[in-house]
């Protein structure tokens, strides 16, 4: 399904890997040609308010798997939904090993991945999803980096998200990793920035400027604590692919230009429990 091997994956700043051709010619022909309309997102928007929305409120429109807009593309698209069935089954967690297996034990992944436990009937709820870290999601934080050595690496239970996100102006994100219950982010643009006359929404790939063990790393740096050191302008099918490790420093450069859609998947395997890290 995905046109990458583990020969594609960077070691630096942090294990990850930028394909410019992600899925095959036609399947993604196919998953562009029935990509959402405006209507769709908006209906999505006035059914689920800015609610747990990775774009934010004024700056975007998203539909998540759990939506209605989310069933009802499902239920037309003969592409999304073969799409849809292979990202939310055991076969995408095997990819994921196969990419990044091999370094898990320096990233300081605290769990054992199981294919096996992923679990496809779960759908994260809209309303877990704060921008911000809540006061107990920090005090787990904590509590777990104090028992790291005190605890074993079991398996988990698995899922799979799978946003559709059209990014407009105004949308920004500061230097930050993913929450600390995904395992992966992989991000996959269906616009081109060049083409479309995008300015702005350059995806920042940053590394700490100074080091520190990957455990004690924080996952939200100030922004004088990081350095860029790639940008990655949208492009059709380009995708970015990482583990949400401790040090996957990456952020969105704001969108200035006014009424040009910046649409992508943002795609993710995550654990039912706290963190993974």
């Amino acid at each position: 399904m995905l046109q990458i091997s583990r020969s594609d994956v960077r070691s630096s700043p942090f294990p990850h890997l930028v394909t410019s051709r992600l899925l095959p010619d036609g399947l993604y022909e196919a998953l562009k040609a029935d990509w959402p309309d405006g209507g769709d997102f908006e209906a999505a928007a006035s059914e689920t308010g800015s609610v747990g929305s990775r774009a934010g409120k004024g700056t975007g429109f998203d539909i998540y798997r759990g939506d209605t807009a989310y069933d009802a593309l499902i239920a037309r698209s003969e592409a999304w939904a073969a799409f849809d069935g292979w990202i939310n089954s055991p076969a995408f967690v095997e990819t994921y090993l196969e990419l990044f297996g091999a370094d898990s034990e320096a990233m300081g992944l605290a769990a054992e991945i199981d294919p096996a436990r992923y679990d496809r009937s779960y759908i994260e709820p809209r309303a877990t999803l704060t921008e911000h870290a809540t006061l107990g999601e920090k005090l787990g934080t904590l509590t777990r980096r104090l028992t790291r050595g005190l605890r074993s690496k079991g398996p988990v239970d698995l899922f799979t998200r799978l946003d559709i996100t059209r990014s407009l102006g105004g949308y920004a994100k500061p230097p930050h990793c993913d929450r600390p219950n995904r395992l992966c982010s992989l991000i996959v643009y269906f616009s081109d920035a060049e083409a479309t006359g995008l300015e702005g929404g350059e995806l920042l790939i940053y590394k700490a400027k100074r080091e520190v063990p990957i455990v004690d790393a924080p996952r939200h740096p100030r922004p004088e604590e990081v350095e860029v050191v790639a940008r990655l302008k949208p492009r059709e099918n380009q995708a970015v692919f990482f583990p949400c490790c401790n040090t996957s420093y990456h952020g969105v450069a704001a969108v200035t230009s006014q009424g040009v859609a910046r649409d992508f998947l943002y795609i993710n395997i995550s654990a039912r429990t706290g963190s993974l890290w």
